[in-house]
């Protein structure tokens, strides 16, 4: 991210030790070091929410698709059949009716 080399680093240590003195320049250390991670969660917080959101929309447009039949044939590398040559169907013989005996009431009446 940063070129800093060790050269670098070791001036701006110099500077900070003439500029804020050698009594507060631990606690500057740390507060520095503290602000950095949290910086750096941050980032990463972001990084994966994105990463999160961009797998959902990848799974929200793979279940979107729709395929054609035409793609499936193709893909499977099938001829269509013609129209014409749809199975027919078998001549349905009437069924027979089955008569139930009526009910008759108390009185015999039916």
């Amino acid at each position: 991210m940063f070129d800093i080399g060790f050269w670098e680093l070791l001036l701006i240590a110099l500077v900070a030790l003439v500029v804020v003195g050698p009594e507060r320049l631990p606690k500057l250390i740390r507060v520095t070091g503290l602000w950095l991670g949290r910086a750096n969660a941050s980032v990463q917080s972001i990084r994966s929410e994105i990463s999160r959101e961009l797998r959902a929309e990848e799974l929200k447009q793979a279940l979107n698709k729709t395929v054609d039949v035409s793609d499936i044939n193709n893909i499977m590398d099938v001829e269509p059949k013609p129209a014409s040559s749809a199975p027919e169907k078998e001549p349905s013989t009437p069924e027979k009716e089955v008569s139930t005996p009526a009910k008759k009431d108390e009185n015999g009446n039916g």
